[in-house]
């Protein structure tokens, strides 16, 4: 144990006082810093008043539409009283229609060119009354803007101004029209709990949707990219230590055995030390922004778990098939049986969000290669798992990681001193049932 324990702390020193580490370190909350630096000058942007022009071609839906248009602009860009701004606030102006629509639009897109205008809506004469087979386009927009926080609301209140104008000509009483398209809000909720011990229900909570989507989203890249800054160095870094015949030396001093497992102990030193100033960066950004309720801070220690795990996977991984080639360039055409374990549940990341606890997502996130992406992720979600299943996955991970050290020493104690050709992934196989 202590020369296992000798060779993690020498791998550990060398890594953490390099430049490229400590750049590497800090250059990711840089770039969260200047990321919200921008969405700081944004929102500030935003905050300018932005100019809509109107063109009515039916004669009587103009003011209705602006209308509905300012109504929900207004209820958008206060969230209660002295809240944040949510949306740009927008002056709509009537334009009337011209003869040459052509040359019309030319001006008033040369106005949007030069930032007077933020966007044209183009009401046409059939929007009020829309026939079967219409001959053009019922209401178009003109913007420069590919995304355009307009796209959000407008459409909404467009036709609500449409609705209020055929429900006055219908001859419905103005002073009720408002009433009838009075949309009432839907508020998401989590689900109702029963407290294991006291047997009591607790009542269901108001939910957060951002945070809903964002925790999870968070510790499931947390997870993702700490295992692999954790893991991916050791395919080149052995690979290079063998081909300059660091490990002939070195085994006059330790077994193959205690070898393998002070590089992946040394690997797991670095991650943890990454996991642990980003995640004490992350909750000191959230308390600078008064946000700290935001942090699931009951989930930390179950990440830390799965990080620990994980990290000794991938590193033990990383440690075979590095052993099993000649040169780091070798050492690539083996590389996918490292990323592939850890790209796959990128792509279960949408299905698992939609439906955390469907049949897919509960088995997938209890296969131990998955788990302890997936688990955490399942875990942030507002419904929760079953509280026996993050313990019956971290236990099938452990027995995994187990075998993963087991089958990595078999194939480290035979090719760290093989030559010759890349060996295919049937040989390395070969290599762990035969010892």
């Amino acid at each position: 144990m202590r020369k296992i324990l000798i060779i993690a702390k020498r791998d550990y020193v060398e890594v953490v006082l390099t430049k490229a580490y400590l750049v590497g370190l800090f250059i990711v909350p840089v770039i969260a810093g200047i990321a919200l630096f921008f969405v700081t000058l944004q929102n500030r942007s935003a905050a300018k008043e932005q100019v809509i022009a109107v063109i009515d071609h039916t004669g009587v839906a103009a003011r209705a539409v602006i209308q509905a248009c300012e109504d929900a602009n207004r209820r958008g860009f206060l969230n209660g009283a002295g809240a944040l701004q949510r949306i740009p606030a927008f002056r709509f102006e009537e334009v009337k229609p011209s003869a040459d629509e052509s040359e019309q639009m030319l001006d008033l897109s040369q106005q949007i060119r030069a930032g007077e205008l933020s966007l044209v809506l183009d009401i046409s004469p059939e929007a009020l009354h829309p026939p079967e087979k219409p001959t053009r386009d019922l209401v178009r927009f003109y913007s420069n803007s590919a995304l355009n926080q307009t796209t959000f609301w407008l459409p909404t209140a467009v036709n609500a101004g449409l609705r209020r104008v055929r429900l006055e000509q219908l001859g419905v009483d103005a002073a009720r029209i408002p009433e009838v398209l009075t949309e009432v809000p839907l508020t998401p909720m989590n689900l109702a709990t029963r407290d294991s011990q006291t047997g009591a229900i607790a009542g269901a909570q108001r939910s957060n949707p951002v945070q809903a989507a964002a925790v999870p989203t968070v510790l499931f890249m947390i997870m993702l990219m700490v295992t692999m800054l954790g893991s991916a160095p050791q395919i080149g870094a052995i690979a290079e230590g063998k081909m300059q015949r660091v490990f002939e030396m070195l085994l006059s001093s330790a077994t193959p055995l205690e070898l393998m497992y002070g590089k992946v102990l040394g690997s797991l030193a670095v991650a943890m030390t990454t996991s642990v100033l980003y995640v004490a960066v992350g909750l000191l950004a959230l308390a600078a922004m008064a946000l700290f309720g935001f942090a699931p801070l009951w989930l930390l220690p179950w990440l830390f778990a799965y990080l620990i795990v994980s990290v000794l996977i991938q590193s033990a991984t990383g440690v075979a098939i590095g052993s099993a080639c000649s040169t780091p360039q070798d050492a690539q055409s083996l590389a996918f049986l490292l990323v592939l374990p850890i790209m796959l549940p990128v792509f279960m990341l949408t299905p698992v969000m939609m439906q955390p606890n469907g049949t897919f997502a509960t088995v997938m996130s209890l296969i131990p290669p998955f788990t302890p992406f997936l688990m955490i992720l399942r875990q942030a979600m507002p419904a929760g798992v079953p509280w026996w299943q993050p313990w019956l996955g971290l236990v099938g991970t452990v027995a995994w990681a187990a075998f993963i050290g087991w089958a990595a020493a078999r194939i480290f104690r035979i090719g760290i001193l093989a030559q010759g050709k890349v060996p295919k992934v049937s040989e390395l196989v070969q290599w762990v049932v035969r010892g």
